[in-house]
């Protein structure tokens, strides 16, 4: 009895199967057939566009620029013969217009030449020596910060193309974690919280980032590079922040005790 039971249940699953996969089937058929022709569309619009843009550049130009050197002739041969009773020949203004049409059309195909080698030019990233950001200029960091001076450096190997946003937020760790270290009477608390945020996690961030890039498919680098840099800039906009506050907090200290002084001296 289960054996039957079994078997029927696995011939209707089969049945199911035989009556939906063709329907599947031709839906893939269909998505693939209207991503084909959506792209085949796409690309011929932009070839249209690219030719209309082309004709415009060029032959339009030539054509006005022809037009416009034709006309002035004939005026001005117009000007010169009713002077002397005569008529003007127009066949030397067609000749100086087809001249100018033909010039204007080569200046302006080799200014289209020069326009797309730099479009091109523009969208290929420009070559970066991995050697040149190994060692970056850096502010120095206390005793005991030395992994988060070296993740900096790794960072910027990571991430050259970030390498001015990323010396300014290495920047900014480094003069509040220096305040911290070497001031201990600062009031600030989140100061000393943004440091022990810097020496507790930022290098095993960049640790992290770089096992995740190493083990990454290429397509996958750019985004976990982009992610570390996020934090990493992160990381100095938080502490450029605290520095500002802690600023204005001594400012307002130092105000409150001129005031005080003030009072008792001179009050």
């Amino acid at each position: 009895m289960a054996y039957l039971v079994v078997l029927v249940f696995g011939a209707g699953f089969f049945g199911i199967c035989a009556i939906v996969l063709p329907f599947l089937l031709r839906f893939l058929l269909l998505a693939w057939l209207v991503r084909l022709v959506e792209n085949v569309v796409r690309s011929v619009l932009q070839f249209f566009k690219k030719l209309i843009f082309c004709l415009i550049f060029v032959f339009g130009t030539a054509m006005l620029g022809a037009f416009i050197a034709g006309i002035g002739l004939q005026i001005a041969m117009n000007v010169f013969t009713a002077v002397e009773g005569k008529a003007a020949d127009p066949t030397t203004p067609a000749l100086i217009g087809f001249l100018a049409f033909f010039i204007i059309v080569a200046i302006r195909a080799q200014q289209w030449k020069f326009r797309r080698a730099r479009c091109r030019s523009d969208n290929v990233p420009a070559p970066v020596d991995e050697h040149s950001f190994s060692m970056p200029p850096q502010p120095p960091y206390p005793v005991g910060y030395e992994d988060v001076a070296d993740a900096w450096s790794k960072a910027i190997e990571l991430a050259p193309e970030h390498y001015g946003p990323l010396l300014q937020a290495q920047g900014n760790c480094a003069e509040l974690v220096n305040a911290v270290e070497h001031n201990k009477d600062i009031p600030d608390i989140a100061m000393i919280d943004t440091a022990t945020l810097i020496r507790n996690y930022l290098a095993a961030l960049v640790r992290s980032s770089e096992r995740r890039v190493r083990s990454a498919k290429p397509e996958e680098k750019a985004a976990v590079i982009k992610e570390m840099v996020n934090f990493l800039l992160g990381f100095g906009n938080r502490a450029q922040t605290d520095i500002a506050n802690a600023a204005k907090g001594m400012e307002r200290q130092d105000a409150a005790l001129r005031s005080h002084l003030a009072s008792q001296l001179f009050g």
